[in-house]
């Protein structure tokens, strides 16, 4: 009688896999199932990064200014000049303190036209009062706040006002302005709307204006204004306001006059 080998499986009608191919199907599911797992355990509360809306961050920027209190700031040609007194003496920058809203030191330097040579003006005004060393000898002088060529008093809302002027907003970037993080906001402006920062601001000129303003608050930082602003600019005029120290305390006083 011949002996029946039950050390293996009797195969029945079909045919049994190699063991091999059972513990690799076995190993593949396991990795399915561990990589179901790890999908079902995931944080899905994570939303994508918040697309920021220009007008929404302007009106906060408007916000942020209208409660200013001080501040430093520049106001500098990139390219071209303004032009303080026409045919004798061209403005490239302008510095100082603001303290909100009617108080305000600053230093222009500028060129005279003939002859040519550099001329530092300093102003001061204090409420109703205004101060101007002369060109000439450098000496205080009390003069009319009219008779300045330029004024930065309401210097906060000036900047709101412009910013509620600007056309067309479009956020275009992000950059690091010192060590503040900002956002770039670009828009167009009409050049009577600049009329408040450049003295004697023509009508009707469209103007491109690049607005940076800090991450986490919206307020400015930074203004690059590119175009003709007065009828006298070359067509590839640029300047840049730089605003810095915001809220820290500042002290301005009278000047000694005669000195």
């Amino acid at each position: 009688m011949e002996l029946i080998d039950t050390s293996m499986p009797i195969r029945v009608g079909k045919v049994w896999p190699p063991i091999r191919s059972w513990r690799m199907s076995a190993v593949a599911a396991l990795l399915i199932t561990a990589v179901l797992a790890l999908g079902c355990g995931a944080d899905t509360t994570s939303q994508p990064e918040r697309t920021l809306d220009a007008r929404v961050a302007l009106r906060e920027a408007v916000t942020e200014l209208l409660a200013l209190e001080t501040a430093a700031f520049t106001l500098e040609h990139i390219s071209g000049s303004t032009a303080l007194i026409p045919g004798f003496l061209e403005m490239f920058k302008v510095s100082g303190v603001v303290e909100i809203p009617d108080r305000f030191e600053l230093t222009v330097e500028a060129e005279s036209i003939q002859p040519r040579s550099f001329v530092e003006v300093r102003v001061v005004t204090i409420d109703d009062l205004a101060y101007m060393t002369d060109i000439i000898s450098g000496k205080w002088l009390e003069v009319e706040p009219e008779s300045l060529p330029f004024t930065f008093a309401n210097f906060a809302r000036t900047l709101a006002e412009i910013i509620e002027a600007v056309d067309s907003p479009a956020v275009v970037g992000t950059e690091r302005i010192g060590d503040v993080e900002t956002n770039q906001i670009r828009g167009q402006i009409m050049s009577e709307d600049l009329g408040g920062l450049v003295p004697r601001a023509a009508d009707g000129l469209e103007v491109s204006l690049d607005l940076w303003l800090e991450q986490s608050t919206n307020m400015l930082q930074q203004v690059l204004i590119s175009g003709r602003v007065i009828a006298t600019d070359e067509p590839d005029t640029v300047r840049k306001l730089t605003l810095d120290d915001i809220n820290l305390p500042v002290e301005i006083s009278a000047p000694k006059l005669g000195r």
